[in-house]
């Protein structure tokens, strides 16, 4: 929700970027029963995927 209201949501690669400099998609829906630990591993093997840390969009 943050992402949505600020088009960064606190991401300092994202805050530094220009809008159009980079585009968002949804990966992935996860179900209301996945824990916040399967969230966050479900996000961080995206990370691994798109190589997001090393082209700067990601510094977590």
């Amino acid at each position: 929700m943050n992402y949505a209201q600020d088009g960064h949501g606190g991401n300092l690669g994202l805050k530094s970027s220009e809008p159009g400099d980079y585009q968002v998609s949804i990966l992935e829906v996860s179900g209301s029963a996945a824990t916040v630990d399967e969230i966050r591993s479900i996000e961080q093997l995206w990370k691994r995927k798109l190589q997001s840390r090393e082209m700067g969009l990601n510094r977590n």
